[in-house]
């Protein structure tokens, strides 16, 4: 599996989970607000990491 397909993947579950929190009490808001960035770090390294091979693959 590629960079760019798992970014799809994290960005595909980080949706739902922001609904969720957006209807949950503080206590768990805030704790799925906090997977939520963690996830969305995921998604952001895998999204550059991604491009960035695929840019360097496409200059050789």
């Amino acid at each position: 599996m590629n960079y760019l397909e798992e970014a799809e993947k994290l960005k595909a579950r980080l949706v739902p989970l922001r609904k969720m929190a957006r209807t949950a009490d503080h206590e768990t808001a805030a704790q799925l607000y906090r997977r939520a960035a963690l996830l969305n770090d995921m998604y952001l390294d895998c999204l550059h990491t991604g491009r960035y091979l695929t840019q360097s693959g496409a200059r050789r």
